[in-house]
């Protein structure tokens, strides 16, 4: 329920003028409330699953098929397994961690690591999608010279 904050009356939960005196009712701009750090990782898994297959497919492509195609798939594969840290980073925003809280972001996300290893394998699976993706673009170089 909902009173008037001028006239005291009770209103409706949809007003947004007192029936009483016409004032205008407060939409109250509450407090955001606080994200879960463990709900910002909760699909981790899936997310590393996904990005394993594409890295999988990629390098399968890259070298059977398409070396520009197979770096494509390697780099999405790198942008999906980016997910849970790009969730913990909004989550960080939503409960008011500013950027002079490093420390405090650090700790964070060393507590998750610790708690989620799905969490810390998605940041395995980042750098793993990079280091492939430089080796996969290096290759026909590397092979030239070679040849």
């Amino acid at each position: 329920m909902k009173f008037c904050s001028k006239c005291g009356k009770e209103l409706m939960d949809e007003a947004v003028v007192c029936p009483n005196c016409g004032c205008a009712v407060e939409i109250g701009k509450d407090k955001a409330p606080e994200v879960s750090y463990d709900q910002a990782v909760k699909g981790a898994f899936t997310t590393n699953i996904i990005s394993a297959v594409v890295i999988v497919l990629g390098v399968i492509l890259g070298f059977f098929v398409s070396i520009l195609l197979g770096a494509v798939l390697i780099l999405a594969a790198e942008l999906i397994a980016l997910i849970p840290n790009t969730k913990v980073q909004k989550a960080l925003k939503k409960n008011g961690l500013k950027s002079a809280d490093k420390k405090e972001k650090k700790a964070i996300i060393k507590d998750l690591k610790a708690k989620n290893p799905a969490y810390k394998f998605s940041m395995i699976l980042a750098v793993a999608a990079l280091i492939l993706l430089i080796l996969l673009l290096a290759c026909p170089y590397f092979l030239a010279l070679f040849i």
